[in-house]
């Protein structure tokens, strides 16, 4: 599955919908220190979602794996889930809403990010994150989430009428010989003051033939279109055709493989 992103490094056929999503309850303060299940955290809180941006254990890590040197990458991989498992009602996210985004070990640090998921679709530019030091310990996570998604379930808007609107969106489409580089679906989350609007999209990634030349300084467009209006709800320059990406073969670990390895 090709997805559509200007993938965020802290990094869709079917419909869309745009709820306006207000957070009602008390707000929490941007930064809190607060004890949770006996331990000791500093959260930042996402003031539009609630949901914490940066946590951090204090008086102790978020969790530190037993035998980490001889756990395997996809075990590693596995950490994310587990990880929100353990705190899941301060994310209001379970672990199967995760994707993995990458896993890479730099000297003896692993970095290990996660997209979110509705329905199995990734949220464009949703992220979860976090690095894993040489003693299996994870210190803090940095996410952007949304723990409250609400969109529709059948589209209204075929795929080949969705790649005309996108297509219409660029002068001399024809003239330019431009090319389709990448397209998935995605839900895009639109934050405004005080909520938030989802749109379950067709993402299409178009360049034109000699913007795909290795030397050339010439760029494409991204262009999402609403599954149930039609409506183009993000058109915006790429300047390199390098905001495609596929994501792993991966698959979130069962309930029974995710017993606490902390």
């Amino acid at each position: 599955m090709k997805f559509i992103s200007k993938i965020i490094p802290i990094l869709l056929a079917v419909l869309i919908f745009p709820f306006g999503l207000g957070f009602g309850g008390p707000e929490k303060p941007d930064d809190e220190t607060l004890r949770y299940k006996g331990q000791l955290l500093s959260i930042r809180w996402d003031p539009l979602t609630q949901s914490p941006l940066i946590m951090r254990g204090i008086d102790t890590h978020l969790m530190e794996l037993k035998n980490f040197s001889k756990l395997s990458r996809e075990e590693v991989t596995h950490t994310g889930p587990q990880l929100v498992s353990k705190y899941q009602s301060l994310l209001q996210i379970g672990p199967d809403q995760l994707k993995l985004k990458g896993a890479e070990k730099i000297s003896d640090t692993w970095y290990v990010s996660y997209w979110q998921t509705f329905q199995g679709v990734i949220l464009y530019e949703s992220s979860l994150g976090f690095s894993i030091d040489s003693r299996g310990r994870i210190k803090s996570l940095g996410a952007l989430i949304y723990p409250k998604v609400r969109a529709p379930v059948t589209p209204k808007i075929s795929h080949e009428k969705a790649l005309k609107i996108g297509q219409d969106q660029i002068k001399d489409f024809e003239k330019l010989r431009c090319r389709l580089v990448a397209e998935s679906i995605l839900i895009y989350p639109v934050r405004k003051a005080n909520s938030v609007d989802y749109y379950w999209v067709y993402a299409f990634n178009f360049f034109p033939e000699e913007a795909l030349h290795p030397a050339t300084t010439e760029g494409g467009w991204a262009v999402f279109v609403d599954s149930q209006t039609g409506k183009v709800v993000l058109f915006e320059i790429l300047m390199k055709p390098l905001g495609c990406c596929v994501p792993e073969d991966w698959v979130p670990p069962k309930p029974e493989e995710m017993r606490p390895k902390w």
